[in-house]
């Protein structure tokens, strides 16, 4: 008796044009499916009451102490459309950057799903990164 084939790992990765595809996470903010690479997000946690900022800028929600360690964390919906995120659902997306934490509210995490590499329309791939840079530069 035969033995199936079994694909090697990188042809799973593969679409039947032989596009290469890459993992990522699917979520919502402010109403609207977006969507990072999957290596940007190091954890995913429920959202945690936040200590605010004197003085930050409004996308700053201010800090979590996560396991005896302090977050800042940032709101993507007042980032990208400057309105609060929605809490009902929200979670933090723990993203590092230069040897610091930071996480991003979003509104909702929907699945992790294979993408083609090709452009995303309309902005839905997101650079959680360059969120981060923005806040703790």
């Amino acid at each position: 008796m035969r033995r199936p084939r079994i694909p090697s790992p990188r042809s799973a990765f593969m679409t039947d044009g032989a596009q290469a595809s890459r993992r990522v996470l699917v979520f919502a903010v402010a109403g609207r499916t977006h969507c990072c690479e999957l290596e940007q997000v190091r954890e995913i946690v429920p959202i945690l009451p936040t200590t605010r900022l004197p003085g930050a800028p409004a996308f700053v929600r201010g800090l979590i102490n996560l396991r005896g360690n302090l977050v800042t964390v940032l709101d993507a919906a007042m980032c990208l459309y400057s309105v609060p995120a929605d809490n009902s659902a929200a979670s933090v997306l723990l993203v590092e950057r230069g040897g610091r934490t930071a996480g991003i509210v979003v509104d909702n995490v929907f699945d992790i799903q294979l993408l083609p590499d090709v452009d995303v329309d309309g902005g839905a791939l997101l650079d959680l990164r360059a969120m981060v840079d923005l806040a703790l530069d």
